[in-house]
């Protein structure tokens, strides 16, 4: 997921706030919508965590593993981030129209610097994902899938700002960096307005069964 010349772990102190999930979908019901006006529950599984802590919580795997910054924390009581990851779930749910099933997972982050300034934001709405298998283990798969792939993209943008501004700090030459960033099939985004810094493996989504009531 991290750039090819990149010199993490970079010195920044990273809080992780809990993710926003609507009450639709932050509950331990999974939710399955069948059309725009309905919507129901699944009957047989439900997840073992509610998707806010579940979500919050991979993420944390996702940045901890690629070893990005000195600290990440979900929360800061001995000292204060240089800057914290929010996050906000717009859906989380499988379309179901009876015989054709969608993983459908909208997904946005913001990265705040500690004079509460978007240093950068991202934004996953893609068109809901076909699933080719009744059983809810597959949407699930999806689903983890899909966060993977927002993932590589957040950590690839953050490794690829927070090397050029080490490089500017240090006085080094970035250009080639940024030529790079324009070119190529892995383009990552190019850096937000430059600023002078301050000072495992990921939990799986999880479902247990149930009942059929």
């Amino acid at each position: 997921m991290t750039l090819p010349n990149s010199e993490r772990p970079y010195t920044i102190h990273l809080e992780l706030n809990k993710f926003d999930v609507s009450r639709l979908y932050d509950r331990n019901q999974i939710v399955i919508r069948e059309s725009p006006e309905e919507i129901r529950e699944e009957r047989y599984h439900s997840w073992a965590v509610r998707p806010s802590e579940m979500i919050t919580d991979a993420v944390e795997g996702y940045l901890k593993d690629a070893r990005l910054f000195a600290d990440i924390r979900q929360d800061f009581i001995d000292t204060s981030p240089d800057y914290s990851l929010t996050g906000t779930v717009k859906s989380l749910e499988r379309l179901d129209s009876g015989d054709q099933w969608y993983a459908n997972f909208k997904l946005s982050m913001q990265l705040v610097n500690n004079r509460n300034e978007i240093v950068k934001s991202w934004d996953f709405s893609d068109e809901a994902e076909r699933v080719y298998n009744r059983d809810f283990v597959h949407t699930v798969s999806t689903f983890k899938e899909m966060l993977r792939r927002y993932m590589t993209q957040v950590i690839r943008d953050l490794d690829f700002m927070f090397l050029v501004r080490k490089m500017q700090l240090e006085n080094r030459p970035y250009e080639h960096l940024l030529d790079a960033a324009t070119g190529g099939g892995n383009e990552v985004s190019a850096p937000a307005v430059i600023d002078t810094l301050q000072h495992l493996s990921h939990p799986d989504y999880e479902i247990i069964p149930g009942k059929g009531r």
